[in-house]
């Protein structure tokens, strides 16, 4: 994996050097601009971190399913991977509506940020809908290209009947997320994953998790904790002071 990419990047680098546009790169005017750090760090370096905790809180509640034995674990990595696929493209929109805005807020075109909020929140809600009524409707077929195993498969669409209705609350959330970010205001947002993908579900799994009797414990955690997610990011971006001008 790490020759790939280092291929790749030589790749475009080699590409961006030779190509005659406005994007052209001159290794020579390589060099770092101190305002430009700044920024790449103001917005970069809380993602990374809410990116690591929320990693940590992931590992948790796989060993938390785990203990339902090796076909439930079998079952939930099967369509952890699916998952996987699917929430790639809930996380572009978000990183494209922090470009979207940051340009146009930058430019003080307040209004235009204001739609792309409505336009972002409107791909976001049709994509996980559409994807997540073909991920169960099409559930056997893509669950045995990992296992042939009844209960394998059988895990696995106990997980899609818990995730897959519900991706619209990931997809609200991460789009607002990415709204705020673009302006520049990075420490709300992470605060917000950090306590409804993190937290929560790291209190959940202790406290909670104990009075259930199965592991759909263990799966409805994941569309709770989008919706509190969602909830609180919904009341930031409607009540918080991220948008002036």
């Amino acid at each position: 994996m790490g020759i790939k990419q280092l291929i790749s990047g030589v790749l475009a680098i080699l590409y961006l050097i030779r190509v005659q546009s406005d994007y052209q790169v001159s290794l020579k005017k390589i060099r770092l601009h101190k305002h430009m750090v700044k920024r790449i760090i103001q917005v970069g370096l809380p993602t990374g971190i809410q990116n690591m905790v929320i990693s940590f809180s992931n590992v948790l509640v796989q060993s938390s399913v785990n203990g339902y034995g090796a076909s439930a674990m079998a079952g939930f990595g099967a369509y952890m991977k699916i998952d996987g696929f699917n929430i790639m493209p809930v996380m572009s929109f978000s990183m494209a509506a922090t470009t979207f805005v940051g340009q146009n807020y930058g430019a003080g075109k307040i209004q235009r940020v204001k739609k792309g909020i409505w336009v972002t929140l409107a791909m976001e809600i049709l994509y996980t809908l559409t994807t997540g009524f073909l991920l169960m409707t099409f559930s056997d077929p893509l669950l045995k290209m990992f296992s042939s195993d009844p209960s394998v498969v059988n895990f696995g669409k106990l997980a899609m009947k818990y995730f897959c209705p519900f991706y619209f609350l990931l997809g609200i959330l991460h789009g607002l997320a990415g709204t705020v970010r673009g302006t520049g205001k990075t420490i709300p947002p992470m605060v917000i994953l950090l306590i409804s993908l993190c937290l929560f579900r790291i209190l959940w799994v202790q406290f909670i998790l104990p009075c259930f009797g199965s592991i759909e414990g263990v799966f409805i955690l994941y569309p709770v904790s989008w919706a509190f997610g969602m909830v609180l990011m919904i009341l930031y971006t409607w009540k918080g002071h991220w948008l002036k001008g």
